[in-house]
């Protein structure tokens, strides 16, 4: 079982663009934003994305890298979800996180939260030089782990990301962030069923 943290496992305060478009000016955010894809697939660190945005930025933000950094720090992770997770495992079945996420945010992630002892793998798209929703993310998965697509089930609050493991061959159920785990636990009994089908 393949699962998106973001989203699912974690969330994050709303208002990121906000602050972001308040202390640099409209368009700001986006810029943010648009810089982090090459170190979510880990072409390069992410402060470096971030002081290069600064530099060339055309008006003065009154913000730096480690400030910046910071909003990468704001998740909060959901222990009832987590608990759905911690349930499937109990019953024998491989947890997997499988989530975009460049270096830093991983680092955070891993030494912070404490995510990698939470499953029996982790797939970080910055260590793995591809991310969601490209296809080529879930086949490098299912091929590392020795399973075939089918066999596999994956959960992702992000449509592009279900059609997209679909479209590799896993059976892929969209989680929404409001539903709460209640309904997590519902959709990934439905995966269970599916990849034993």
């Amino acid at each position: 079982m393949l699962w998106d943290a973001d989203g699912v496992l974690q969330h994050s305060p709303a208002g990121w663009r906000e602050v972001l478009d308040e202390a640099g000016g409209e368009g700001f955010a986006e810029a943010v934003f648009r810089s982090e894809l090459p170190a979510l697939r880990g072409e390069e660190p992410l402060r470096t994305a971030l002081e290069r945005v600064l530099r060339e930025w055309p008006h003065r933000t009154g913000l730096d890298a480690d400030t910046l950094l910071e909003l990468w720090e704001r998740a909060v992770v959901d222990e009832d979800a987590m608990a759905v997770v911690q349930e499937v495992r109990d019953r024998g079945i491989t947890c997997v996180l499988a989530t975009n996420q460049q270096d830093h945010r991983r680092a955070w992630m891993r030494d912070v939260l404490g995510h990698d002892a939470r499953f029996d793998r982790v797939y970080y798209s910055s260590e793995m030089g591809v991310m969601k929703p490209d296809p080529a993310y879930f086949h490098h998965i299912v091929d590392d782990l020795g399973l075939a697509p089918h066999e596999a089930g994956f959960v992702d609050d992000s449509h592009a990301n279900i059609e997209a493991a679909a479209e590799a061959g896993l059976h892929a159920v969209h989680h929404d962030p409001d539903s709460g785990a209640a309904a997590l636990r519902r959709e990934v009994e439905g995966l269970l069923d599916s990849t034993r089908r």
